[in-house]
C-alpha cells in the first residue's frame, strides 16, 4: 500500500477533491489527517453570520448557474436553513461549509476530527451522512424541519 499527501489551501476545495480522489481506480480511502488553522476560532456569532452571508449568496443563483440543466436554489430551502443554524450552538457550527447544489439543493460540508459528514437540504428533505475513522455512523433521512437539523447537528458533534 502507497500513501499519497496532497496539501490544500482552501478547504472549500475538500469536497470536490474527495469525490474525485476517492473515485480514481486503487484509491481505498480519503481521510483528512491534519488541519493548520490560521486564525483563532471563530465565534458563534461570527460563523452565523458567516453562514446567513452565504446562504444570501447562494440564493441569488439562477437556473443555468452551472450549465444548463443547473437549478436555483429554492427560497424555501434557504429559509429552513438559515433558520435552522440560528438556533445552533457554536460548537455544531465549527468547521462545516455550505455548496450550492446542482440540483437545486444545499449542502452542508464537515471536515474535521477523522470525520467527514454532509447534509443534502431539498425543500422538504434532509439527507445525511457521517463518517469517523472511514466508519459510516450515520446515514439516513429526514423531514427538512429545524429541530430535525439540529438534531443531526447534535449527533455528529457528540
Amino acid at each position: 500500500m502507497a500513501q499519497f499527501v496532497i496539501t490544500v489551501n482552501d478547504r472549500v476545495h475538500f469536497p470536490s477533491l474527495r469525490t474525485a480522489i476517492s473515485q480514481l481506480k486503487g484509491v481505498e480511502r480519503v481521510v483528512l489527517l491534519h488541519e493548520e488553522k490560521t486564525s483563532e476560532s471563530k465565534t458563534a456569532r461570527e460563523l452565523y453570520w458567516e453562514l446567513q452571508e452565504r446562504a444570501d449568496s447562494l440564493s441569488q443563483l439562477i437556473d443555468g448557474w452551472d450549465g444548463a440543466d443547473s437549478k436555483a436554489i429554492a427560497p424555501k430551502t434557504i429559509h429552513k436553513f438559515k433558520s435552522a443554524i440560528a438556533k445552533a450552538k457554536e460548537e455544531e457550527l465549527q468547521d462545516w461549509i455550505l455548496f450550492p447544489d446542482a440540483r437545486g439543493y444545499l449542502y452542508f460540508d464537515y471536515t474535521g476530527n477523522n470525520a467527514i459528514a454532509g447534509i443534502t437540504m431539498t425543500e422538504s428533505q434532509l439527507i445525511y451522512f457521517y463518517k469517523k475513522d472511514g466508519q459510516t455512523i450515520l446515514n439516513d433521512k429526514a423531514s427538512f424541519t429545524s429541530r430535525n437539523f439540529l438534531s443531526i447537528l447534535a449527533r455528529i458533534h457528540d
